[in-house]
């Protein structure tokens, strides 16, 4: 084997065991999402009927892991093997998967302002009509994030737990989740010490948190996006190599 053509071999070997890597990071987004308990209660207070595409997504990702670690494995030994059959797979599976996240680069940056609108409006029905059955994650999201209600504390005056409250004669407004820390609770839920209870929403927090954590995906895609340009390079390179070899 000429120079160039073991040059083209080892970076295809090097790049697959990095491209290994990313699997694993993929892997490891998927696995997060199915167990972080944090993640989860910001899915409850989510209620647009949706809740089961956030695993579904998951086990995408678990998939497109498990999918990547096949694919570097096909291109390990088409490269080891000089098997054009298993390097021209290789370089099919590595259009497929480009393929794959290019499509839904471009169909989250289509509707990316409707998914917000559909976010922001689940979590006021959520508020509305699941709190008095759910408080635990509600609570969890509004002591974290530091925030109260939907778009804010009177998104609560429509919730079925005020109206509980009203049928008890409770006088409570929010939810003591909604108190800073170290205040009276009573006048804090009571509404009647202004200074004591989060006045933001949580709309916005929920989508800042989202778009926080998105940053790691987009920044996880675009670099496996390149490496699989290089592995692209490196395969087509190794296969002519082949090619001129055998000529």
């Amino acid at each position: 084997m000429n120079c160039g053509a073991s040059f083209a071999r080892m970076l295809l070997i090097i790049f697959n065991f990095i491209f290994w890597l990313s699997g694993v990071a993929i892997l490891g987004v998927g696995i997060w999402i199915l167990v972080d308990p944090n993640l989860e209660d910001k899915i409850d207070v989510i209620h647009t009927g949706d809740q089961e595409y956030f695993k579904h997504a998951a086990y995408l990702l678990l998939a497109f892991g498990a999918f990547i670690f096949l694919v570097g494995f096909s291109g390990c030994c088409g490269a080891i093997r000089n098997s054009k059959c298993l390097l021209g797979l290789y370089i099919f599976f590595l259009v497929l998967v480009f393929a794959g996240e290019l499509a839904a680069g471009i169909l989250a940056a289509v509707y990316k302002d409707k998914l917000e609108d559909e976010f922001k409006k689940g979590i006021i029905k959520s508020i509305e009509e699941d709190y008095l059955k759910n408080p635990d994650s509600f609570d969890a999201v509004q002591k974290e994030l530091e925030c109260c209600g939907a778009s804010g504390p009177k998104d609560y005056e429509n919730s079925t737990w005020y109206k509980e409250n009203e049928k008890k004669n409770i006088s409570y407004e929010i939810p003591a989740s909604c108190c800073k820390p170290n205040v009276n609770l009573k006048d804090c839920q009571e509404r009647t010490d202004q200074d004591s209870f989060y006045k933001e929403g949580c709309q916005d927090k929920l989508v800042e948190w989202m778009e926080d954590h998105s940053t790691i995906l987009i920044g996880v895609g675009c670099g496996i996006a390149a490496l699989q340009i290089f592995g692209l390079v490196f395969a087509i390179c190794l296969c002519r190599s082949i090619d001129d070899e055998k000529n």
